[in-house]
């Protein structure tokens, strides 16, 4: 054997030891690993117990905070291999069901496979917009909603904790026509949202504008959902706001600052009773010690000074939802308000003693169920029961003086007690039929009044200016006498029906038609269509949307309650022009003889309404939830609101048409408005750290009526009236943003910028003896003047520190600012242009700066305390 020979044998031995060795090596490898990694498997299943496709499953260890992620077949199986040993939490999420956890123990010996049955979620789910949704849009899916889930409620500075302050920046005033947004919570009609702030589950503002379910158009309604107990976990919470005015900015017209003070606690607690009952209860008590600022021409001289008005508010939602079945579910939910505010009604020009004091209360009740019968059809039905009581009197018993752009003294000569008792029925049925989805239903709402009106018994004076005044001569005399004791009703019902069809997968239309009547409105036939459609040219990025629809008004309940005690028999309205001050009347005179004045509501009065019209290009940008709205939309309203006065003095011979009557007030649906508009919107989320929500509006608004009690200058011609609206502001921008940064700190604001917004310029005199001094110099129309510009920025910074790393309880310290660069705000505007007024005049401002701390720092306007 030579010496190759003998090198080839020796690597031949070489190689074949190695590779032994190498796959000992391997094999003790693999059963080290195998003996420190583990197996997660399971299924994912519906209520009925059918395995769910695609579910998202994520497996997240609860001290590294390692993630894993998997989703399941088409056996609702999943499976997730090679997960090191220790403990983790388990989520299955799939589209309509609720989320569900679960705690896992990987490396526990004869540990058995997870099974999820995730149940139905509730109807007002989160809608994510994504590549796919835009290729395959929905006529009810728009991009431009306003969507503020906990998240965007808990982090942004709201005044007074209110969880509507940041969702109320995006309304569209004048799809309010100037007046207030409708409110539905969890579905039902509310006139405010008086709820504990931790209980407001989601806000949406131009949620599917053109629903035939509601009857306000998307960006003039907010609907709220609350939250549920949960059927596993007890929760809780602890929040307190505080502020103190020593961090305050000082008003632009006081010489004083004055003092200010709040503290609102509020608790929540939640959790299970059981395996199918869940209990939700939220309190909250508001200390509010507030001054307003009084500034005045008196007859000694101008009077600047701080006046007290303090403030208690307890609110109280308590919910219970019982689960049958997993497809059916009944909700059961309390909410109870008590409001008391003392010294309210003065400050601008209103002295100390025009003071009243207010107190209400409420008590609602609501019930609801809802019913999976099948995969393609829910039953929904809600009832709800209100008793509301409010009382508002003054505190001087005087009559009252009231000098025109300069100061009002006396009573306030306001004495009101009413009773409100509310019933709401609603049942609303879903189907799904192939390519169509068909929603349909009703609801009545029965409404039950009592009032007693016993405002300005004792009679009121007017003084066209401080000249005037200091002469002893008034220019009218106001003064009500009567029986101030009415009961009266208004019930409402509508009914509507909805089909939303995918006719393609890029195409989607909806067709709906609402019903509306009123009890005491003799008018049937208000009949609303509306249509929607979106479509996304060859299923890209970016969706082509409109829509339009017809949108009415109802008449408001205190239209009856006017004309039913100032009718002439039941409370006589007595003015007189020119009286003697300060006895207008002889001593003998009968009352009963003196021509009075009343308030009707004009025959054949029918429901206001508007038209609205848009078209919009949405845009996805980039990669992430980023996306671009542009939007032009138009709307037309008829038959709007106003008062006239049908038996004024006519032009020329100051003659009244019928001489048994001084005033005769009539509700009208007489006024018309335009708008168009021309509107920007982006919301996105930048580098997961920082979220952006921000509108740019450019609209013209222009009417011929300033609202439900406006009466115009000359009752006679009209034509002046129609000009600017009163809320009309050229430009408007409005941004939302949060920027969360490292160590758990986060930076979020709130930009209002707009444009000026107009007012009234008139003479301060009564010319055409019609009893209300709003005459205008010739050739002025209504709204002519323009005001300042405003600008607000709100901001919070907020500091998180958990105890445990992935785990509640954690504590959160917010410090809120309010008009951080002080600018001044002005909100009322004097524009007499009578020379003793010295036109023109802003009496009252917005807020000036302030801030607020937690409880242990005490900053400006509120702080927050937030234990979880």
């Amino acid at each position: 054997m030579n010496l190759a020979s003998i090198r080839n044998l020796m690597l031949t031995i070489l190689l074949v030891f190695s590779q032994g060795m190498l796959q000992t090596t391997m094999a003790m490898l693999q059963t080290t690993m195998a003996e420190n990694t583990g197996i997660v498997r399971g299924t994912v299943e519906d209520p009925s117990g059918q395995p769910v496709l695609g579910a998202e499953l994520k497996l997240k260890n609860k001290t590294t905070l390692e993630k894993f992620k998997t989703t399941s077949n088409e056996s609702g199986e999943f499976t997730f291999t090679n997960v090191p040993n220790g403990d983790y939490v388990l989520s299955a999420k799939a589209e309509g069901l609720e989320e569900a956890h679960a705690s896992v123990g990987v490396g526990t010996p004869n540990a058995h496979p997870i099974r999820f049955r995730l149940e139905i979620a509730e109807k007002e789910e989160e809608v994510t917009v994504t590549a796919n949704s835009l290729s395959s849009p929905s006529a009810s899916e728009n991009v431009d909603l306003i969507e503020l889930n906990r998240q965007w409620l808990e982090n942004f500075p709201k005044k007074d904790g209110d969880p509507l302050a940041v969702a109320s920046i995006f309304l569209d005033p004048a799809a309010l026509g100037g007046g207030s947004p409708k409110i539905v919570v969890d579905g039902v009609e509310s006139d405010a949202l008086e709820v504990p702030t931790s209980s407001v589950r989601k806000v949406y503002i131009n949620k599917n504008p053109y629903s035939a379910e509601f009857g306000k158009t998307g960006k003039g309604r907010i609907e709220v959902t609350t939250r549920r107990g949960s059927y596993r976990n007890f929760r809780g919470m602890l929040t307190v706001l505080a502020r103190n005015s020593v961090w305050d900015a000082r008003n632009a017209f006081a010489t004083v600052q004055p003092l200010a003070q709040r503290a609102i606690p509020e608790l929540m607690l939640s959790g299970p009773l059981g395996q199918k009952v869940s209990f939700f209860l939220a309190g909250r008590y508001s200390i509010d010690n507030e001054s307003t600022l009084i500034n005045a021409q008196t007859p000694e001289g101008g009077l600047v000074a701080n006046f007290k008005a303090p403030e208690r508010k307890t609110y109280l939602l308590g919910r219970m939802d019982f689960k049958f079945t997993p497809t059916e579910t009944l909700t059961v939910s309390y909410q109870f308000k008590n409001k008391s505010q003392q010294n309210q009604g003065v400050g601008g020009f209103n002295l100390p003693e025009r003071a009243t004091d207010f107190f209400g209360h409420k008590n609602e009740f609501k019930i609801s169920e809802r019913a999976i019968f099948s995969p393609n059809l829910l039953n929904e039905v809600r009832l709800a029961i209100k008793q509301e009581f409010q009382q508002v009197g003054g505190l001087v018993d005087q009559p009252g003086i009231i000098v025109l752009d300069a100061f009002s003294a006396g009573g306030a000569q306001v004495s009101q007690h009413r009773r409100e008792t509310t019933g709401d029925l609603e049942d609303i049925i879903s189907v799904i039929k192939g390519k169509h989805a068909f929603r349909f239903g009703g609801g009545i709402r029965p409404r039950f009044f009592r009032a007693l009106e016993a405002s300005n018994f004792g009679g009121t004076f007017m003084f066209s200016d401080l000249s005037a005044f200091l002469e002893n001569s008034p220019f009218l005399f106001k003064v009500n006498q009567g029986d101030p004791r009415v009961r009266y009703r208004q019930h409402e019902s509508y009914g509507f029906l909805q089909d939303e069809m995918q006719l393609r997968q890029n195409l989607s239309l909806s067709l709906g038609l609402r019903y509306e009547t009123q009890s005491n409105l003799d008018d049937t036939n208000n009949f609303a269509p509306r249509l929607a459609f979106a479509y996304s040219p060859k299923g890209g990025q970016t969706v082509l949307r409109g829509g339009a629809g017809v949108f009415y008004e109802r008449q408001p309940e205190v239209m009856q309650l006017q004309s039913l005690l100032y009718n002439g028999s039941r409370i006589r309205q007595v003015v007189v022009s020119d009286p003697a001050f300060p006895n207008p009347f002889d001593p003998e005179a009968n009352l009963s003889l003196v021509t009075p004045s009343v308030v009707r509501i004009a025959p054949g009065i029918r429901a206001p309404y508007i038209i609205q019209g848009s078209f919009a290009v949405e845009r996805k940008l980039g990669p992430g939830q980023n996306y671009l709205t542009v939007e032009y939309s138009t709307i037309r309203g008829l038959r709007l609101y106003r008062m006239r006065n049908i038996n004024a003095p006519v032009p020329g011979i100051l003659i009244r048409p019928d001489p048994n009557y001084i005033n005769i007030d009539e509700f009208e649906s007489s006024g018309t408005s335009r708008s168009h508009s021309l509107n920007v919107m982006f919301r996105g989320q930048l580098r997961k750290r920082f979220q952006i929500l921000s509108q740019y509006a450019l609209s013209r608004t222009e009417d011929d009526t300033g609202g439900l009690f406006y009466l115009p200058a000359d009752n006679y011609d009209l034509r002046s009236e129609r000009a600017r609206a009163d809320f009309d502001r050229r430009h408007r921008f409005n941004l939302a943003a949060t920027w969360k940064l490292p160590w758990d700190v986060r930076v979020s604001g709130i930009v209002t910028l707009s444009s000026s917004i107009p007012y009234n310029i008139t003479t301060g005199f009564d010319s055409n003896r019609d009893t209300v001094a709003n005459d205008r110099p010739p050739g002025v129309w209504r709204n002519t003047g323009r005001g300042p510009r405003y600008a607000n920025v709100d901001a919070r910074l907020q500091k998180t520190f958990k105890f445990r790393k992935d785990a509640r309880p954690d504590l959160e310290l917010a410090l809120d600012a309010f008009n951080v660069f002080n600018h001044a705000n002005f909100k009322n505007f004097i524009g007499t242009s009578a020379p003793a007024s010295g036109f023109p005049k802003v009496p009252i401002l917005t807020d000036p700066e302030y801030a607020r701390w937690p409880l242990p720092l005490f900053v400006e306007d509120r702080s927050l305390l937030v234990m979880r």
